[in-house]
């Protein structure tokens, strides 16, 4: 048997069959001719290889063989119907898996608008990966994941599509400043208007090179003529906060990673002047693949509900983030 010659035609007709008792029954239910039906059935009984149905007169009677292409009649027929209620559901935009790709700074952000999300939207299931901007690049090129939240992507055309012929497509979905934090009591913590230039007695803990705050801290050093005393080296986020608590040095970083410490005086924020640096969280998507119920309706609320909500946000701890004089 090919079943590469064996169509769901011939199926459903073999189910109609045997549910109605006859041929010409059949043909009733599914609106085709008596002819059209035994051509299904014929052809189906050659793609088997042997006979589906014993004809004694008038009467059938499933073989062994049409027994088991019922069955598998069947099991097709429970799948279609359960498949047509997946679609259903997934134009409703309340169901299916939202595959989702961020960088390690915007898991500060998103977990909660993620956790909002699913409460308006409960039926939809998350996968999400916490990568370097070139691995979720990557892997929305190749459709591994449906968006990525990301502070840098390629170069863009004025209408969101990538300039280079990269066929991504990223939307500007929230500010994203980033800060000169230092520890408390700290001897610059309470000054304001701070030049850029008293920084260069400073030390300086500065991110992994390829890191987009990296870059940032790199190009606003080299603006301002500042070689600081001392280069810090560490790898993420975590690891820089921590060693300016420590009073390794000050460091520049995203105010979204900064929600606690400065909530908590863990952490100030320096009034450093041509601060906060502002770049932009962007949502990423490929313009060529069709973007899933679940991810489009991810997307739409991550764009308008959740941009405002990091803004608020941000505006908050922004206005908090210095120590009184």
């Amino acid at each position: 048997m090919d079943p590469r010659h064996l169509s769901l035609r011939q199926l459903e007709v073999l189910k109609a069959v045997v549910d109605a008792g006859s041929m010409a029954r059949a043909a009733q239910r599914l609106f085709m001719t008596g002819p059209a039906i035994t051509q299904q059935i014929q052809q189906l009984e050659k793609t088997l290889g042997v006979p589906a149905f014993d004809r004694i007169g008038r009467r059938l009677r499933l073989t062994a063989a049409g027994d088991r292409a019922l069955a598998a009649a069947n099991d097709v027929h429970t799948r279609l119907a359960a498949l047509a209620k997946e679609m259903d559901a997934l134009r409703k935009r309340d169901d299916g898996t939202l595959h989702l790709g961020i960088l390690a700074t915007g898991t500060h952000i998103l977990p909660p608008l993620l956790a909002e999300f699913r409460r308006l939207a409960p039926g939809i299931a998350v996968h999400m990966v916490v990568s370097t901007r070139a691995e979720l690049t990557r892997r929305v090129l190749d459709g591994d994941v449906d968006l990525a939240l990301m502070g840098r992507g390629p170069e863009t055309a004025p209408d969101g599509a990538a300039a280079s012929g990269d066929p991504l497509t990223r939307e500007p979905f929230a500010s994203n400043p980033h800060v000169i934090i230092a520890w408390p009591g700290h001897p610059l913590a309470a000054e304001r208007g701070i030049a850029p230039i008293e920084l260069r007695h400073e030390s300086i803990v500065q991110r992994e090179p390829g890191s987009g705050t990296r870059a940032m801290l790199d190009n606003f050093l080299a603006m301002h003529r500042i070689t600081p005393r001392e280069r810090v080296p560490v790898s993420g986020n975590e690891m820089a906060k921590h060693a300016v608590m420590s009073q390794l040095g000050i460091s520049l970083t995203s105010a979204h990673t900064l929600f606690l410490e400065l909530r908590t005086g863990a952490l100030v924020r320096l009034d450093v002047d041509h601060t906060p640096i502002v770049r932009t969280w962007y949502v990423v998507h490929h313009s060529e693949r069709w973007l899933p119920p679940a991810a489009a309706a991810f997307r739409d609320y991550l764009l308008d509900e959740g941009a405002r909500k990091v803004e608020t946000e941000t505006r908050t701890l922004l206005s908090a983030g210095h120590d009184e004089k």
